[in-house]
């Protein structure tokens, strides 16, 4: 699965079961939330401001909707089919994280589990249980929520959450070159050129220790 990463290209380029009653994930609650416009002004009061927690298979039409507008008018491919989201969010809903605010999904990553040193093309669509790598696939920002940081604050308490996450050593993903200078500040380490392929397009292989330093959160409004 590819990780052209959306909110990370505007920054930088212009730039099983559901486990939300985990001990590693609490709803997390922003002080000052940045607002989606939604027609539900209704249920403004009787839901969360802003909550970080796992997909479920019930979120994959919001998911897939968020990641179709994000990368098909950039590179022409989703980095996952709709029964792609459906399958990891059934397999392993546990290695997602979403964004909500008032209730909308507004940012989510999804990962997999890995078994090999490296990613291979058969990663893409595949989850291997009990392993201590995690594949992270991809990380989409709804339109309204872009050059907002918002990438960079969902990624960094996702990597923290998988820190937590008993037997998980490390994190691997690819993502095109001008990418590369996002994850390194992010903390991921470069690997070199991957040997996966999509539409003739070219990835660098990046790694995260979870067991190593965690990078410092900016402007995260936590």
């Amino acid at each position: 699965m590819i990780v052209h990463h959306c909110e990370a290209a505007l920054h930088e380029g212009n730039m099983t079961k559901q486990v939300s009653g985990s001990p590693f994930l609490k709803p997390f609650f922003l002080k000052t939330p940045v607002r989606v416009v939604t027609s539900r002004q209704q249920r403004r009061h009787t839901l969360p401001a802003s909550e970080f927690r796992n997909l479920t298979p019930q979120d994959a039409i919001s998911v897939f909707e968020i990641e179709r507008e994000a990368f098909v008018s950039v590179s022409g491919e989703c980095p996952l089919t709709l029964n792609e989201v459906l399958n990891f969010l059934g397999q392993c809903p546990e290695l997602s994280l979403g964004w909500f605010e008032e209730g909308q999904l507004v940012a989510f990553i999804i990962g997999s589990g890995w078994h090999k040193e490296r990613l291979s093309q058969e990663a893409m669509t595949q989850h291997v249980p009990d392993t201590p790598t995690v594949h992270i696939h991809v990380l989409s920002v709804h339109r309204h929520c872009r050059q907002q940081g918002k990438g960079s604050i969902l990624l960094w308490r996702y990597l923290q959450y998988l820190r937590c996450m008993p037997g998980l050593r490390r994190a691997l993903l690819i993502c095109e070159d001008f990418l590369v200078p996002f994850y390194l500040k992010a903390g991921f380490k470069e690997k070199g050129p991957s040997e996966i392929s999509v539409s003739n397009m070219q990835f660098q292989e990046m790694e995260y220790m979870l067991n190593g330093q965690v990078y410092a959160r900016r402007n995260s409004g936590c």
